[in-house]
């Protein structure tokens, strides 16, 4: 076969923080990009029918895929401002939670943050908080994405999840990273060009930051300062040392609160 007659077939998603490294996958003639929810690409991964896809982390330690992609996440040093609780009382005194069901990463974390920080387990309902109806059933709410930069927090207990991680551990959190398929794990040739690509890509969406901000803002409604902001300030898009050290405790936490099976071990593929 011809290089473009067996594309790689990539696994993406199109949230705002996904924006800057996936920018131009779709024009490349070795990709396949398909565009899914992140848990869908999780059990695309597990069942080969992608070569890499952008996943939970907690996916990733629960077994799906093979090694790491090397230098790339969507993680952050602190305050995430796109993963929140709002919640009527103290957290600590909350004894049910509705959780956004687009995180499983976010749902793990609070998880682990809740049994390490209060030594509380209350009952988490997976449901889509909306905004116009956020407390209609619970007055503790996990939301994710734009939606929580939405919310009016006056009168609220509010807690950001990458803020409260640090703040525990001192370390960053990797909510999502790429991850390779274990059969592409396995291949030096195609492993290798593989991550070029998605290095590249990660590459040129870092140098249109601006240009990306105004187009992703025109489509999404929102202030392209804002956008530039979150990319910038909030979300780091490096998985180095620090990164994988977070990850890797983040799997000994998960694994205490029996959140992903046994510990796995963070493996990074080599070029």
């Amino acid at each position: 076969m011809n290089a473009v007659s067996n594309p790689f077939r990539v696994g993406a998603v199109s949230f705002v923080n996904t924006v800057p490294l996936i920018d131009g996958l779709d024009e490349h003639p070795r990709a396949l990009v398909q565009r899914d929810l992140p848990a869908r690409l999780a059990d695309l991964l597990e069942e080969d029918r992608i070569d890499v896809g952008l996943i939970p982390t907690v996916e990733y330690l629960r077994g799906v895929g093979g090694d790491l992609v090397p230098g790339i996440c969507i993680g952050a040093h602190g305050a995430v401002r796109t993963v929140k609780v709002f919640s009527r009382k103290p957290l600590e005194q909350a004894a049910d939670i509705a959780v956004d069901r687009g995180s499983r990463s976010s749902v793990a974390l609070l998880r682990v943050l809740l049994g390490e920080m209060y030594a509380s387990e209350p009952d988490l309902h997976i449901c889509e908080p909306r905004p116009e109806a956020l407390f209609a059933h619970h007055d503790t709410v996990l939301v994710i994405g734009d939606r929580a930069d939405e919310i009016e927090p006056r009168g609220l207990h509010v807690y950001d999840l990458g803020e409260m991680w640090y703040e525990l551990t001192g370390l960053p959190f990797v909510f999502a990273a790429w991850v390779l398929s274990e059969r592409t794990s396995r291949s030096d040739e195609r492993r290798g060009e593989l991550i070029e690509i998605l290095s590249q890509a990660r590459d040129r969406g870092f140098s249109r930051f601006e240009e990306l901000a105004e187009s992703e803002s025109r489509r999404r409604r929102l202030d392209p300062a804002s956008v530039l902001v979150y990319w910038r300030e909030h979300i780091h898009y490096t998985l180095g040392e620090a990164e994988l050290a977070g990850l890797q405790k983040f799997a000994s936490l998960a694994a205490k609160y029996d959140l992903v099976g046994s510990e796995r071990s963070v493996r990074v593929a080599q070029m």
